[in-house]
Order: structure tokens, then sequence, then C-alpha cells
């Protein structure tokens, strides 16, 4: 078989058909905190330095600006996030409210109060207020999701980047914020899964409102695009070790309609690749989602008990599958690498429909030798 484009061979094994071999990528960015990690273990600074170029718009002067490239120092198939802003706009004026030697307590853009230790770049911040405590609260946020407002497409987004995204061999991925996650980014996750049962009404306007606001958002776009856009994945982090936040039938009857309505969208343009990320153990979820419209699930968490081969078996054709590799096995080294990979690779390839990638993000803790055994060892099994 001749050699694919990245794109030819993202399509080709999302829809159970021969391909060259599997694509090589991490499905989320190599972290910074990482890469930095790696820089003092012996990852060449000089191989990873790339360029791009920066208009600044103030002195209308275009210059080039150096930036990590480890996609292409890995040799990853590239993907390419569309940048569609689905926050609020105007966004918060970000503002540190308290800062000792050892934490800082400041406003995000989003409007979330959160406690920050210095000194500890990865990992969650310790989040303390929201936005959104009732109706009226809800009623005024509102205003900052305007989907009509032209600041959410990019400045460059006209004929000629529709032209030149028609001509790229690579993968082209929309990611857009999900029903629960939004809640959750506005509520806080504990005050918005208890509102499903205090206040149900506001719960059912917010799930509506939203596939409302993601529809019409993404409409040009989407309507433009077609199916040059090649998957699409709904971001929503439902669930924790021991299962999803919200129950079947919660998800059912306030998150379903909405689902159906956005991916209905997505299909009705050609587009029928629809991805799920969410961390945690979200398999009671699974054939709601499918009846959702969604066909796609990562990062296939192997600590909360995410198990592809098992989800193949169960699900078949129906459910594409991306990540699942158990980053604590890389962590470890060459032995658990070894059994890692060597216990998925050869059946889920076999069977198709799958992408290996790290379980979620890459963490500081995963040497860099250790990383780059694995990429050695996961190519022959591709």
């Amino acid at each position: 078989m001749s050699e694919m484009t990245p794109r030819e061979r993202f399509l080709a094994t999302m829809r159970f058909k021969k391909s060259d071999h599997l694509p090589l990528c991490e499905w989320l960015p190599i972290p910074d905190d990482t890469i930095i990690c790696w820089l003092k273990e012996g990852l060449p600074l000089t191989e990873i330095i790339g360029q791009q170029e920066i208009f600044y718009s103030c002195v209308m002067l275009s210059k080039s600006s150096n930036y990590w490239d480890s996609t292409k120092y890995f040799g990853f198939d590239k993907v390419e996030w569309l940048s569609i802003d689905f926050g609020p706009i105007p966004r918060f004026v970000t503002r540190t409210l308290e800062e000792t030697d050892r934490y800082r307590i400041l406003i995000d853009a989003g409007g979330i109060k959160k406690k920050l230790i210095k000194g500890r770049s990865f990992g969650m911040p310790q989040f303390l207020d929201w936005q959104v405590k009732d109706r009226k609260d809800w009623e005024k946020i509102k205003m900052r999701f305007n989907p009509a407002d032209p600041r959410r497409y990019p400045l460059d987004w006209s004929d000629e980047f529709v032209k030149y995204y028609e001509t790229l061999d690579h993968v082209i991925h929309l990611l857009m914020p999900g029903f629960f996650a939004t809640g959750r980014q506005l509520m806080g996750t504990v005050p918005f899964v208890s509102t499903f049962y205090k206040d149900p009404e506001l719960t059912d306007d917010m799930m509506n409102f939203w596939a409302e606001f993601l529809i019409e958002t993404m409409r040009e776009f989407v309507e433009t695009l077609k199916s040059r856009i090649d998957c699409v994945t709904i971001h929503e982090d439902m669930s924790y070790k021991h299962g999803p936040h919200i129950s079947p039938r919660v998800f059912r009857e306030f998150m379903l309609p909405s689902y159906k309505r956005v991916t209905g969208f997505l299909r009705h343009n050609g587009i029928d690749i629809i991805f799920v990320d969410s961390d945690g153990d979200i398999r009671p979820l699974i054939p709601l989602l499918l009846e959702g419209g969604v066909n796609g699930l990562w990062p296939l968490e192997v600590a909360a008990g995410m198990d592809a081969v098992a989800l193949r078996k169960e699900y078949g054709k129906r459910l594409l599958l991306i990540g699942n590799i158990d980053k604590r096995a890389i962590t470890e080294g060459k032995t658990a690498i070894e059994k890692e990979i060597g216990s998925k690779l050869p059946y889920l390839k076999e069977e198709g429909g799958y992408i290996p990638s790290i379980d979620h993000e890459v963490p500081p803790d995963v040497p860099y030798q250790n990383y780059v055994y694995y990429l050695n060892f996961l190519k022959k099994f591709l």
C-alpha cells in the first residue's frame, strides 16, 4: 500500500478501513511542564524549537517567533485544531485578590475564583467560587454568550481561509465545550449537579440555551467547511474514577435532547466522526452517548477502569476509540511499556477504529528516555 497522507490515514482508521499504518499522535498536546523536564533529561532544545509568524496589529509588523514544535520532532501526524471562541465575551477581568509566599487567589477570564499554589505548575488549581448561583445569575451571564459576536471567529476567517483549509493534507478537528462541562464551569461541580434536582427548570434552560449557542456559533464555520472538518470533540469531563457525576436517568432527561440537536446539525453537514472527551469512568453513559449521536470516546483513562479492548468487544464498530495507553506504564519503564502496548495494540489494530495515545496529557513524571522508548516500541505495532 502506498503511503497515505495523515488525513487519509485518520479517516481510514476511523472508518474501519485498511490504512498504511495507524496514526501516530498525542491527541492532547504535550504540556510545557513536561517538555521543560525533558530538556533537563536530554531532549535537544535545538531540535524542538520551531518558528511561527506573529502579526503585531498595533504596528502592522509580521515577524517570526519561536515555539515548542514537539509534534514535528517526534514525527506525529499533525492535527489542526480549529479556532472558534465559545467562551464568555467580553471576558471577565483577570485580577489577583490575595497573594502570599505560598499561593495566589485570583479571578480568571472565565469568572472563576481559584487558588494557585506557587511552585506547582502541573495539575488543577483549587476552585473557590463561580459566577452562577441562581436563575438571576444565569440570565445575567447569558449576555456574554452571544453567538453572533464576530470576535468568536479567527481574524483570518475569509474565502482565502476556506480555500487554504481545503488543501490541507492533515486532520482538521473542532473542539467545543459540552453541556456538563459548561454547567460545571459556570456553577462548580457540586452546585451544578445539585441543580438537576433542586431547580430542574433552570438546568433544562441551561441545556437548551447551550445547544442553541453551540449550533449558532459554529453554523457559518460548519456550513462552509462541512466534511472538511474531519472530526468534532465535545469536551465534558463528566466522570471521575468510580463513575459519572450524573446518572443515566438524568442524562436522558436533561442532556440527551440537546446532544441530538448538536450532533444532528453536524451530521446534516457531513461531519460523522463525533467524540466525547471525558476523564474517569464514563461507561454507564456510553449507550446514551451513542443514542445522542456520539460515536467516539477519548482519552479512556486506565486508572478509572476504561479498557479499549473490552469496549471494542462490547460495542464493536459503533464506538471509535482514542487513547487508553496508561501513562503510569510509561513512567514505570520498559517492561511495563511492552506489557501495556502488547496487551492492546495487536487486537485493536486488527479490529480497527482505534488510535493509540496516552490516556490524558503526558505528565512531567514520565522520563524522557521512557517516552522515547514507548514511541519506538509503539511504532512496531502501527
